[in-house]
């Protein structure tokens, strides 16, 4: 053993600096091959784990409520960027002949220029001013009326281009040897009246179209040589009304202009680009206009997604969804008036394309449910989304929609879901404070009963209304309750008589246009008979002798509704499973609509409507007589 190890001694000795220099030559090779393996080992190990963890983080970001806008849904389709187009290198000015007499001038054009030759002949010394007067106008409008003069025509849109722009240039100078002026007031609103009314009748006379002629009828004129003489005409008419459509403070001239520059509406297919233009300038009037002001601005962006096809519904149809919503946000003295105008336009545009709109419809409701979804789970900022505007007025654009195509179309998914979607919202907002968005909600409920004729059950929706914690002690305030909001109630209001009046009132009209739809059905007996009961309950605890009158006579009035159907039901001899029968079931006292209960609903329905509305629909008519 000791001779062993004296022997390992020795050989350590001897080999040990050899050994350890050796290892220090290969101790950076060896660490860097490692390394480089670790490396690669490390790689694919966090590869593995991301290929696992990515489905679950993929559907952590689609139950993100931030990344659920509302307003921005259809954003990534194709047609959703509105670009109102680079402004013309032209000034919208056109080139007129200063040499009227050279060449050789023939035939009824050869007058013409001779005489708008001797009719612009004031000029000064230093620069070409050309002056319209009252009697170089009339007789512009003389050649343009009897003989389709082009350069007639081309002198009266430079005046219009001028007109047009009056008050917002230097002057109607286009370069430093002509100046365009109108001599008065009278002369300067002839000019703008003329070219509006004449100038679309001019252009297809010109270029030999009918009144119905199509966009693919204005695309071919690029082989018609007329058409290369017509077409600067024809654009310079556009930057001219464009440009007094953006600037003109005059209602009546706004309005007009939009009317008649829908005349023209298929010219514009020669110019996408102020196509554009004339997209986003009607979408900030329908927005921000006058009534009547919006309803014209509505009608051309509805003739364009006519006119184009496809081709710009989704333009039209993107860009006013967000107009809307955003306008939804910035609530103003006339919002209650304006905003259903506006979303009962945007559902008679989405009703011409209903292929394109029931795939909208579906991807924006599908977006509310998620955001629902979250919000039942207590996330907050679902819940601060649901609790807006924006929410319930996309919710009440696509009841509108569905209630008006329900008929005709095959709109049952999407019915079963905004229902669903809606009972969300009425059963996750709960208490006094948002009586009215719960109103609104059974309002919902009941236009797509009645649209659809299937039966949604609202009675305990209605009815927990009745268990809102109120007192007679408060006083009575001033204000509509309407005009506070539509989804959240001050606090200082639960106690004043206006809120206590509402919530009874309300419970009355909503279950009276109810049972308005089903009075003469078979089982109405059934449907009322619950309601009836916590109506009197109410009325036995109410020390309120106004509101104990209006629920006891409707009480009356549905029991004697009871009792008919119950009636007319024991004298009936088909049995309950006969489904032919039981629809047909008093079909003929439905429609004489004598009975006094039918009535009473009627009224109550009729009351609930409010004078608003009946004003609202003859400014709507009012509206309809321009377009006309």
């Amino acid at each position: 053993m000791g001779k062993l190890g004296k022997n390992a001694r020795k050989f350590a000795k001897k080999n040990l600096q050899s050994v350890e220099k050796r290892y220090r030559k290969q101790k950076p090779f060896l660490k860097r091959k490692f390394a480089k393996r670790d490396a690669r080992r490390g790689a694919e190990d966090v590869e593995e784990e991301e290929m696992i963890e990515q489905p679950h983080k993929k559907r952590c970001i689609e139950e993100n409520p931030k990344d659920i806008v509302i307003d921005t849904v259809f954003d990534k389709e194709e047609g959703a960027a509105l670009d109102g187009g680079d402004d013309s290198d032209s000034d919208g000015y056109l080139a007129e002949d200063s040499d009227l007499t050279n060449g050789v001038v023939n035939g009824s054009e050869g007058k013409q220029k001779r005489k708008l030759a001797r009719l612009n002949k004031n000029e000064s010394d230093v620069m070409k001013r050309k002056v319209l007067t009252g009697s170089v106008f009339s007789s512009c409008c003389n050649l343009v009326d009897e003989e389709q003069s082009v350069q007639a025509l081309t002198s009266l849109l430079n005046w219009y281009r001028a007109a047009s722009h009056y008050g917002h240039e230097p002057s109607g100078i286009t370069n430093s040897d002509i100046c365009y002026d109108i001599e008065d007031s009278e002369t300067f609103a002839n000019v703008i009246i003329f070219v509006l009314q004449k100038a679309d009748d001019t252009f297809r006379s010109i270029l030999g179209l009918s009144g119905s002629a199509n966009k693919e009828k204005i695309l071919k004129l690029n082989n018609n040589a007329k058409w290369d003489s017509v077409k600067p005409l024809v654009k310079s008419f556009f930057i001219s009304t464009l440009h007094l459509l953006k600037q003109a403070a005059d209602l009546e001239i706004t309005v007009f202009a939009l009317a008649q520059l829908r005349v023209s509406t298929v010219f514009f297919a020669a110019f996408p680009e102020m196509l554009q233009k004339l997209i986003k300038l009607s979408i900030d009037l329908w927005v921000t206009g006058e009534e009547t002001l919006s309803h014209q601005a509505f009608l051309i962006l509805k003739d364009i997604s006519m006119v184009f096809n496809s081709e710009y519904f989704d333009t039209c149809f993107i860009n006013m969804y967000k107009a809307f919503l955003h306008d939804c946000d910035t609530p103003k003295a006339n919002s209650e008036k304006r905003l259903p105008l506006l979303r009962d336009s945007l559902v008679e545009l989405c009703s011409q394309d209903m292929q394109k709109s029931c795939t909208k419809a579906s991807v924006s409701i599908t977006q509310l449910a998620k955001l629902l979804k979250m919000a039942l789970t207590t996330k907050n900022k679902a819940l601060e989304k649901i609790h807006s505007e924006h929410y319930t007025s996309c919710l009440d654009l696509w009841v509108s929609f569905i209630a008006a195509n329900v008929e005709d179309y095959d709109l049952q998914s999407l019915l079963y879901t905004v229902i669903q979607v809606i009972n969300g919202v009425a059963t996750l907002f709960i208490g006094p404070r948002y009586l009215l968005l719960r109103v609104k909600c059974i309002q919902w409920l009941n236009h797509l009963s009645r649209a659809s004729g299937i039966f949604i059950p609202i009675a305990s929706l209605v009815l927990d209304m009745l268990e809102y914690k109120t007192t007679n002690e408060g006083k009575k305030q001033k204000k509509k309750l309407e005009a506070v909001s539509s989804v959240k109630l001050p606090k200082n209001w639960l106690k004043s008589q206006n809120f206590q009046e509402q919530c009874i009132f309300s419970v009355i009209e909503l279950l009276a246009n109810h049972f308005a739809q089903w009075s003469f059905h078979i089982s109405f007996p059934e449907l009322a008979t619950i309601s009836i009961m916590r109506l009197k309950k109410f009325n036995e605890s109410s020390t309120m002798e106004g509101l104990k009158r209006v629920v006891k006579r409707f009480i009356e009035q549905v029991e004697m509704n009871i009792e008919f159907v119950q009636m007319k039901r024991d004298e009936a001899a088909f049995s309950p499973n006969d489904q032919q029968a039981v629809e047909a079931f008093l079909q003929l006292e439905k429609r004489s609509k004598t009975a006094s209960y039918t009535q009473y609903y009627q009224n109550i329905v009729d009351k609930g409507l409010g004078v608003a509305q009946k004003k609202r629909q003859r400014s709507w008519n009012k509206s309809e007589e321009v377009r006309g």
